[in-house]
């Protein structure tokens, strides 16, 4: 699972590397929620490598459901 949909490039990080959510804003998802998202996705990216291992998206779609 890539952070940037199907068909577009990932954005760019930042000059320095980093996640730069700026590069991710769109109509109706605030800087601030484009940060959540990021941090929960680095929850289940384990190796760093900027996607998560289909094995694990059964642990993704579970801890996503609201109680």
């Amino acid at each position: 699972m890539k952070a940037a949909s199907k068909g577009q490039p990932a954005p760019a990080a930042s000059k320095k590397g980093g996640f730069s959510a700026k590069n991710y804003e769109r109509p109706g998802l605030t800087e601030d929620e484009v940060i959540e998202i990021k941090e929960a996705f680095d929850l289940f990216d384990t190796d760093g490598g900027g996607s998560i291992d289909p094995k694990c998206t059964d642990a993704v779609m579970q801890s996503s459901r609201q109680p």
